[in-house]
């Protein structure tokens, strides 16, 4: 009987998340959900218990509980989170501690992109530490296992590396710390970060007689879940790691898998460090009230003592004493010198000639122009200026003497003007010459 762990308030179980994996664990079983408490009684019967995730703490009672059934020949999964994920309130290392098996608290990305977008979806490719998992991929559950020498010749015949028989997606995820008697099962490979840390890891009981209780721990729930288990050969992984728990002709051999891990180094948290506002000067103690405490008088003095032995040693090095005189300074001018500038004079144009000023509007407007302007300006008061000035506008010569009034000047050139009209309109007749006036 197959039991999923659900009293720790898990993330992952037949209801969300693992529905792919229980129908496919079915086929070997019953599969069972518990709620309550972990107890003896509850895995009387239990041949795997899975715990995926929990975010509560275990009981005292419950940790005896759980290493007394794998004592006893139980087989037990541990499916842990990123750690970004990881409940602070859950005691899952204090579970693993005795096995050799602790869960880090870290997140595993890649460091190259490749097929899947986020980093936290990492696609491993060579990261199979036990042979055995490449040799038996393609055996499904509940199916008899197929000869060493077979599985030896299809190997051979593939031409691949151990760790690269198998690829698997290894979505939100985190590392482990693996010492003995556990060994490791799968890493992080070369293109992620950590780069080839532990991933998975089992441990089997060293008793004599009886069955020998296993543990499997994996540091990503979601490697499993329905939205990757069919992704990469994350469900032949599933067959491999499932038949080791039930016992189905699948044993890992520690000494045929690899120990050669990079060891870890401890780095600053960058991003706490950032976070943490450091002046860039020392800190130093705070000023007395007194400032003049704080002056030395003796570093320094203004006076005459030292002038008497500057003077006898004048004699002593045989150096005529004579009094300062003044060292004419001479200043380096980045500038050229001055000189005076020379321009060509400028010469006076002579102004030009008087002319008179000429209205050439007047000059060049036309006649009826001319009348309408002097019609425009001239009132009744001015009768007689009118007509005179109209009498030059329309070119009428008339002889004035030096006694002549201006109201006769004015009927004179009326008198003519009338005579001219009359002359005009005879123009046609036959006989206009002989009248006269």
């Amino acid at each position: 009987m197959i039991i999923f762990d659900v009293s720790k308030r898990g993330t992952h179980h037949p209801n969300a998340n693992f529905k792919k994996l229980c129908r496919r664990l079915r086929s070997l079983g019953k599969v069972q959900v518990n709620k309550e408490s972990i107890s003896s009684d509850r895995l009387k019967d239990c041949d795997l218990l899975i715990i995926s995730s929990p975010q509560t703490r275990f009981v005292d009672e419950e940790l005896h509980v759980l290493k007394d059934y794998i004592n006893n020949g139980g087989s037990l999964a541990v499916f842990s989170s990123e750690g970004a994920a990881q409940s602070p309130e859950s005691n899952l290392n204090e579970l693993l501690a005795d096995f050799g098996i602790t869960v880090e608290r870290t997140t595993l990305v890649r460091a190259v992109y490749h097929k899947y977008l986020h980093p936290k979806h990492a696609l491993i490719q060579n990261g199979i530490v036990q042979p055995e998992i490449g040799d038996e991929k393609f055996t499904p559950l509940n199916m008899k296992s197929r000869s060493r020498q077979q599985r030896q010749i299809r190997n051979q015949d593939d031409g691949m590396e151990p760790s690269m028989s198998l690829s698997f997606v290894y979505p939100n995820g985190t590392t482990l710390t693996v010492q003995s008697p556990a060994y490791t099962l799968l890493s992080s490979g070369s293109t992620s970060y950590p780069v080839d840390c532990p991933i998975a890891a089992a441990w089997e009981s060293t008793s004599i007689g009886g069955e020998q209780g296993r543990v499997l721990v994996v540091g990503s729930a979601d490697v499993f879940a329905d939205d990757w288990f069919e992704n990469e050969e994350n469900s032949q992984l599933c067959d491999v790691l499932f038949r080791f728990l039930l016992r189905q002709n699948v044993s890992f051999d520690p000494s045929m898998g690899r120990s050669d891990f990079e060891g870890k180094e401890c780095v600053p948290d960058i991003s706490s460090l950032s976070n943490l506002v450091k002046p860039c000067l020392q800190e130093n103690e705070p000023l007395p009230q007194d400032y003049k405490s704080m002056l030395c008088e003796d570093l320094f003095g203004v006076h005459n003592d030292r002038v008497p032995d500057v003077i006898k040693l004048y004699k002593q090095l045989n150096v005529p004493y004579e009094p300062l005189t003044l060292v004419k300074p001479h200043f380096e001018c980045p500038h050229p010198p001055l000189r005076m500038a020379t321009h060509q004079p400028r010469m006076i144009d002579p102004p030009p000639p008087a002319l008179e000023l000429f209205d050439l509007d007047e000059c060049f407007s036309g006649v009826r122009v001319r009348l309408a302007q002097l019609t425009n300006r001239t009132d009744d008061k001015n009768l007689d200026h009118y007509i005179q000035e109209a009498g030059c506008i329309l070119g009428l010569d008339i002889h004035v003497g030096d006694e002549t009034m201006d109201g006769e000047l004015s009927k004179q050139l009326l008198h003519n003007v009338g005579k001219k009209l009359f002359q005009f309109k005879l123009q046609n007749e036959p006989d206009y010459q002989e009248i006269g006036f």
